[in-house]
């Protein structure tokens, strides 16, 4: 029967068959997207003491640079300052160093000492200050930016060809000056080494070298050098627009850069990642208390609030519309509903709601986020697949003569409840285990600074409070 204009909406019985879909599994903090730490606080790795320096090494530093812009090549890294972690190298390129690796400490001779490098940094002879801010004026492809132990950082490790490519796009978007240029240079080597990521990489390739014997390191060299050009440079050739290594080889020169220096980074890169692999080898068992301990801790985390989707049309009661004109066109459109239009189509030519575009849907909504109260509640409490009453909205205090009035029809609805311990336990293993392996990682690391001299040209300069402190 027609609904008539000045009377209530009929509700029609249409309940759903069978129960609503149960909710996913909400995911643990530490698995999401986002990234998040599901570690407490009182667990989180700490930030280590400053490493000491050699009296040799310069320590002024001209402030050049200081009030450029922060995070200014963001691709370099996705998430700055975070525990160093593996490169991602080619799983064939990995499994050499893995079998390099292994063959060259396995052949270790009888004295441990033998053939290895000496732990003992001796530095070598510093630059005067003059010196130093001549070449950060200039900041040349071969200027000394950072020390590593015994390793020289110098800006070609750090304008890699990706890096190149991001200053030449922003000169020619902003029509830079030469000294903007530089300036842009010298904040991208800033804002790779004050993260602490570079330098943690360089230390790890420091303790290898003094581990691994000294006559092995060309021969590993040479096999990482061969795999690389199998597996990585084929990519780098495409990535690139070119068919010929010849080709590539003078698009970096072009750059002030080398396909020997790519391999050398590579090798520094891929040797870092499988040393501290050995180095902070964790047990992959996890106890079956611990879980249920982690899983009972953080028992909020797994609690879900009901949810719910839903149509809805809606008319605005507004200056021009009188509360009766706004029932009476709404009535309407729910006529045309009862008489089997599509829903989607009335919500699209004739609702005022804020999601007519998209046929009246509103996406899972959870409890008490609406702001109508009244609104709220229907859709909480109306079968699945009712249309509702035409339901007002409680007038607004700011607002008292805009209100608004509502047809809706609840498409899904999940109760609250808790994600079961059977369904977290294997986010749960994971986030304990990538929690063990930063320890030991973090562990590691710690000692690594606590005897690896470590220098930069910006130590000097203030500490940025946004950028988190300093390794």
């Amino acid at each position: 029967m027609p609904l008539a204009g000045a009377s209530l909406l009929i509700a029609i019985a249409a309940p759903a068959k069978g129960q609503p879909p149960p909710l996913e599994s909400t995911p643990l903090p530490a698995t999401t997207a986002a990234g998040g730490n599901a570690i407490g606080p009182g667990l989180r790795p700490t930030i280590p003491k400053a490493v000491s320096r050699p009296q040799a090494w310069p320590t002024g530093t001209p402030q050049l640079g200081t009030t450029g812009p922060k995070n200014v090549l963001s691709s370099i890294r996705e998430n700055p300052g975070a525990p160093l972690e593996p490169l991602g190298v080619e799983t064939a390129v990995q499994q050499t160093l893995a079998t390099e690796i292994d063959r060259a400490l396995a052949d270790r001779s009888g004295s441990p000492a033998a053939g290895v490098v000496p732990a003992a940094h001796e530095a070598p002879a510093a630059p005067t200050s003059t010196e130093t801010r001549d070449a950060i004026q200039t900041l040349d492809m071969a200027t000394v930016v950072a020390r590593v132990g015994p390793e020289v950082v110098l800006v070609a490790d750090l304008l890699t060809p990706k890096a190149l490519d991001h200053v030449a796009e922003k000169t020619q978007e902003f029509h830079l000056s030469a000294d903007q240029v530089r300036e842009l240079r010298l904040a991208i080597c800033r804002q790779m080494l004050s993260g602490g990521y570079y330098t943690d990489t360089m230390m790890v390739y420091v303790d290898a070298l003094r581990e691994i014997p000294k006559d092995k390191i060309p021969e590993i060299r040479k096999n990482v050098d061969k795999s690389f050009d199998e597996h990585m440079l084929p990519r780098l050739l495409r990535e690139a627009g070119v068919t010929t290594v010849a080709e590539y080889e003078q698009q970096l020169r072009a750059k002030g850069q080398s396909l020997e220096r790519a391999r050398k980074t590579f090798f520094e890169q891929g040797l870092s990642q499988e040393w501290l692999r050995k180095n902070t080898n964790v047990s992959e068992e996890i106890p079956h208390a611990d879980m249920i301990a982690y899983y009972e801790n953080r028992i909020q985390d797994y609690k879900f609030p009901a949810k719910v989707r839903f149509e809805a049309l809606t008319v605005k009661i507004q200056p021009g519309r009188t509360r009766k004109q706004a029932w009476d066109k709404l009535a309407a459109m729910g006529n045309e509903i009862l008489a089997q239009r599509p829903f989607a189509d009335v919500a699209r030519e004739k609702s005022d709601g804020p999601t007519a575009r998209d046929g009246g849907v509103y996406d899972w909504t959870s409890r008490g986020s609406l702001a109508s109260k009244r609104l709220d509640e229907a859709v909480f409490s109306l079968p699945v697949g009712q249309l509702s009453a035409i339901i007002e909205d409680e007038p607004s205090l700011n607002l008292p003569d805009r209100t608004a009035l509502h047809i809706v029809r609840v498409l899904e609805r999940v109760e609250a409840g808790q994600t079961p311990f059977l369904e977290a336990q294997v986010a749960i293993k994971q986030a304990l285990l990538e929690e063990r392996r930063r320890k030991a990682t973090e562990e590691y690391l710690t000692k690594l600074r606590e005897r690896t001299p470590v220098w930069t040209i910006f130590d000097d300069e203030p500490a940025d409070p946004a950028a988190g402190p300093r390794r």
